[in-house]
Parts: C-alpha cells; sequence; structure tokens
C-alpha cells in the first residue's frame, strides 16, 4: 500500500534523518514544530560576521526558577548545514523545559580549523553571558552537538583554550553532549585535509587528546550501525575520561545509524530512537 499524506513525512523522516541527513528528511522533522509552546528568536548576533549568529527557543510557559540551557551545534563534515535545519530539536529541548541555543558558525572551505570551533566558543560565551535576560540559567549551561557539531561541542568541553580565549571559563560549563561524534580520527582523506590540515599540531585537532579528569560530566551516544563515524569513537573517549577519573556515560543504540541519534528529537523519530528521552535525563541529574 503507498503512504498516505499523514505518514509520508514519518516515511520520509525513517528513511533520510536516521540513516543520513537528507533535505526531505528535515522537512520531514521539521514540520511538526510550528505547533510547539515555545517562542523563537532568530538571527541574534554573537559576532560581526553574516554565520556568526544564533537562535533561541524558549519554552512560553511560566517557570518558578531560571531553566537550564543547551547550545547545540549542528554537524554538516565543517563544510555545510544550518541552524534552520535543526529547528525541532530548538523545539524540543523547549517542548522538556529547556532554552535551546542553536548557532551557525563559519564553514569550510571559506575558513579552516580551528575557526568553527572558535565560533562556537564564541557562541557559548554569549550565552554564559547574556541568556539571564531570557529566563535561562547561565550556571546550568550545556553544550551538545550532532557529527561535526558532536566534535566541536567536546573540543569546548575538553581543551579548555577555546572558552578562555572567548573570555569564559570552560568550568562554566554544566555538561557536554555528543551525538554520533568523531573524537579520534585520522586526517586522511582530501576532505578532511581541506578542514583540518593546516592545523601545526594535527593532534590538536582531536577532542580525546584532551581527556582529563575535571572535564564536564559528558553524556556520548552513537548508533551501532553508524557507517559515517564509527561508533569506537565515543567508546573510547568513555573509556578514557573513565580512566582519567572524569564522568562520562555511554549509550549505544543497537541498528541505528549515523542519523539516528539527532533523529530522535523529531516528534516523528522518538519511536525509533531515544535521544531525547536520554538526553532529557542526563541534563535534569545534572
Amino acid at each position: 500500500m503507498p503512504p498516505t499524506l499523514h505518514s509520508l513525512p514519518a516515511l520520509l523522516l525513517s528513511i533520510g534523518l536516521l540513516s543520513g541527513c537528507t533535505s526531505a528528511a528535515f522537512l520531514a522533522a521539521n514540520l511538526p514544530t510550528a505547533f510547539g509552546g515555545y517562542e523563537r528568536t532568530g538571527g541574534l548576533a554573537y559576532g560581526p560576521e553574516s554565520r556568526q549568529e544564533l537562535d533561541l527557543y524558549v519554552p512560553e510557559a511560566p517557570a518558578s526558577e531560571p531553566r537550564a540551557v543547551v547550545v547545540f551545534i549542528h554537524g554538516g563534515s565543517w563544510a555545510t548545514g544550518s541552524k534552520n535545519q535543526y529547528r525541532f530539536v530548538g523545539s524540543s529541548l523547549a517542548e522538556q523545559g529547556f532554552i535551546a541555543v542553536l548557532p551557525n558558525y563559519r564553514l569550510s572551505p571559506a575558513v579552516t580549523f580551528p575557526a568553527f570551533v572558535e565560533d562556537a566558543a564564541q557562541a557559548v560565551a554569549w550565552t554564559l553571558q547574556n541568556i539571564e535576560r531570557y529566563g535561562g540559567d547561565p550556571r546550568r549551561v550545556f553544550v551538545m552537538g550532532h557529527s561535526a557539531g558532536a566534535h566541536i561541542a567536546l573540543l569546548l568541553a575538553l581543551d579548555q583554550h577555546y572558552l578562555a580565549d572567548a573570555g569564559v571559563s570552560a568550568d562554566a560549563l554544566r555538561g557536554a553532549i555528543g551525538l554520533s561524534g568523531p573524537y579520534d580520527f585520522k586526517i586522511n582523506t582530501d576532505r578532511l585535509r581541506a578542514v583540518f590540515g593546516s592545523a601545526p599540531d594535527p593532534r590538536q585537532t582531536q577532542p580525546i587528546r584532551f581527556v582529563r579528569g575535571d572535564a564536564p560530566p559528558l553524556l556520548l551516544i552513537h548508533g551501532t550501525a553508524d557507517k559515517v563515524c564509527w561508533s569506537e569513537h565515543s567508546i573510547r573517549l568513555t573509556e578514557q575520561i573513565r580512566a582519567a577519573g572524569g564522568a562520562a556515560e555511554l549509550k549505544l543504540y543497537p541498528g541505528l545509524g549515523h542519523g539516528s541519534t539527532v533523529g530522535g528529537f523529531s516528534a516523528l523519530g522518538r519511536d525509533q530512537s531515544p535521544s531525547l528521552q536520554d538526553v532529557t535525563a542526563f541534563l535534569r541529574a545534572q
């Protein structure tokens, strides 16, 4: 039987976002966000460049205390992607009572490492310095990313100099969440060399090189069928953080692919991936 109009968005999501990241899948994932109970403030500048902007998603319901905040960094191989594709992440976090901050950042080939990490650090610094006026708690700011965004998020949490250079402390982060991220990879393809090849020391590009026991608590989520970024990245980083005396929680999703961890934030993907539930539990536990 062909899909009905009602089932078509879920079908697009299941064959797109939960296995990769296609335009049709993003469209399907974002369809339900028009009906969320949140206020979106878009295009706030955290720097002078056109890509140095962020969007806020603030729950409409009144709160008895300042809200925890999640800065979500989008993926796209450091060369593509936009905060606008991930409205479903912002709306879902707001639905759970959190304030979501979704920044853009400059992309390759216009820039190379570490410019996009520095942009994300500036976005986090803006959040720490300004979120209180939107009802957020600057003492409960988390950073989260998917794929390349997870690589950036974990560098911010582990390599302390990025946030320090942006005028804030890495110790100000309450925790960090990585969804299907690469944390320990070789720069051995033309694509990766274009992004990271100019780094004076390739080791400085890898989050796992900055493992420390006093890092903010981590939650690492990965699908075991991920063929874009193997789940061993999350497993190795978890093991090394724990060995250093730090706190790291690992969630592996059997049989799910690269897009599944972020796809679970969509209302259409929650039956297939428990990522929103797991992230929400981690945020509330901190």
